[in-house]
């Protein structure tokens, strides 16, 4: 009388039991493994009064107050900014910084000048330029509902330094 089918394929059901959840861990591994390479998901953290070297440029600090604006829709506030940008031997480029909730539900705003309705003024910057080689001032301007109180964060990101970001509190 011949063994069992379980014994006979032994060998074979072992392999696959380790080969099968090793195959998937690979898979996984290889297709996960440069996600964050393209997402800014390691922050530098820079405390209020505070700046950084990222990008090859120097950002901070940064400020912000909450300001009175009649353009801002019922039950809204807003949270003017400013982040120093200092260029240097690289030049920097960057798109509008967001605003985050750093306690409690970590809600993030986009900067919402043209929502405000305000006219365009080419000395106001509202994202990092590659072409100016001189300290420079982000001027930001957030709507933010009225239970938005701060602590704040300006998060920068640059896709050259990505996954890391800055991340500048600000406590209006």
């Amino acid at each position: 009388m011949s063994r069992g089918w379980w014994r006979r394929n032994a060998v074979a059901l072992v392999a696959i039991a380790v080969l099968l959840p090793a195959t998937v861990g690979v898979i996984a591994v290889n297709e996960w493994s440069e996600w964050d390479l393209g997402h800014p998901t390691k922050p530098i953290l820079v405390q209020p009064g505070d700046a950084v070297t990222y990008g090859g440029a120097r950002l901070g600090p940064a400020k912000a107050e909450f300001t009175d604006d009649s353009a801002a829709p019922a039950g809204t506030r807003v949270v003017s900014a400013t982040v120093l940008v200092t260029p240097g031997a690289e030049p920097i480029s960057c798109l509008s910084p967001l605003l985050r909730e750093t306690t409690g539900a970590f809600r993030q705003w986009d900067e919402a000048s043209y929502e405000l309705d305000r006219d365009f003024d080419s000395t106001r910057m509202t994202s990092c330029d590659s072409e100016l080689p001189i300290r420079y001032s982000l001027t930001l301007v957030y709507i933010v509902p009225d239970d938005a109180a701060g602590p704040f964060a300006i998060e920068v990101s640059t896709a050259e330094s990505l996954p890391g970001y800055v991340r500048l509190r600000v406590e209006p």
